[in-house]
């Protein structure tokens, strides 16, 4: 029998669905969100959870903590070309947990709600031995805008909102004390791309789109699975952060390319769109004051090529995977 160590998140969590009766959902395990008829619309459902383990640096406050648990939760709504209805939180906290961490905590959570024009409607609370949280998410989203993981072509344009990096940036300066900590601030504070994602939606152009949570080589794995194709990335295409870029300046050493490619933790939104619509939707996009870089193509040939201008090569799936020791 085997452990999880040895299976990783992603084969548990088939593992669980082949046991699970599906029910009458129409998107169920596999997207970022479970998507439930609801008249012209979509009722969508996401959770995440964090532990004090895996997703929390000493660095990060009470009140950052809050706001990542929920910043988290709404970029799945984001990935689906959704808008919010509100959240649960359930905070599992040990009993000596102080009345201010606790109200920093709420704080966090209620200001990273509320900007994005929606609101923490109940929750739970018990007591445990490390700080675990976990949030729910609820959203909707036009039948027809609806954004799902499969659905790409060969020919495809693959493409990235923002940049990458900004999140393996704050970590290693965290780790490494090069620059200010307010580097570290897209890693603490992310920021959920609910309007990229509705600009985006709206077009209704976009084949597959989930959001990079894990590294876009993870990502990439992901979608090539479900879709059953191959993608070939240019690497010099790929948008780098000025986070990383700024860290680069100071250690030359580092290898920006592969915190880009593989630490993930940027939230960003990772899309692929039929080539003869992807201007239209970079250009609406840059309208909206977000650039969207086509980073490759989509294949026939179910590999993912890396290319560096000079050498084509198999790109690594080195993003982080729980359970398993393939941690960026």
């Amino acid at each position: 029998m085997k452990k999880l160590s040895e299976l990783g998140e992603r084969e548990a969590i088939r593992l669980i669905s082949d046991i699970l009766s599906k029910g009458d959902v129409a998107v169920g395990i596999g997207d970022d969100c479970a998507a439930f008829e609801f008249g012209e619309e979509y009722l969508l459902v996401t959770t995440d959870m964090i532990s004090q383990k895996t997703h929390i640096p000493k660095e990060m406050t009470p009140f950052q903590l809050g706001w990542f648990i929920v910043a988290i939760n709404l970029s799945d709504i984001a990935a689906k070309g959704g808008g919010p209805l509100g959240l649960v939180l359930s905070f599992g906290l040990p009993k000596e947990t102080s009345e201010t961490f606790l109200k920093e905590l709420t704080k966090g959570a209620n200001t990273c709600a509320t900007k994005f024009d929606t609101s923490i409607v109940g929750g739970d609370m018990k007591e445990s031995d490390d700080i675990t949280i976990c949030g729910t998410a609820i959203g909707v989203v036009k039948k027809e805008e609806f954004m799902p993981r499969i659905g790409t072509n060969p020919g495809d344009v693959i493409a990235v909102t923002g940049t990458l990096g900004k999140a393996g940036a704050g970590l290693y300066n965290l780790k490494n004390k090069i620059l200010d900590n307010d580097i570290s601030k897209a890693l603490l504070e992310p920021t959920p791309k609910l309007k990229e994602g509705k600009t985006l939606a709206r077009q209704k152009c976009v084949t597959s789109c989930m959001d990079i949570s894990d590294g876009l080589s993870s990502s990439l794995y992901q979608l090539q699975e479900l879709n059953n194709v191959g993608f070939e990335i240019d690497l010099t295409s790929i948008p780098i952060s000025s986070e990383l870029i700024q860290l680069h300046r100071e250690q030359s050493g580092l290898d920006i390319y592969n915190i880009a490619l593989h630490f993930g933790g940027d939230y960003e939104l990772l899309v692929t769109i039929p080539a003869h619509k992807f201007e239209k939707a970079k250009g609406t996009l840059k309208k909206n004051g977000t650039d969207l870089m086509a980073i490759g193509k989509v294949t026939k040939k179910k590999e993912i090529i890396i290319n560096d201008g000079k050498v084509k090569k198999i790109l690594e799936n080195k993003g982080y995977e729980h359970f398993t020791s393939r941690a960026f």
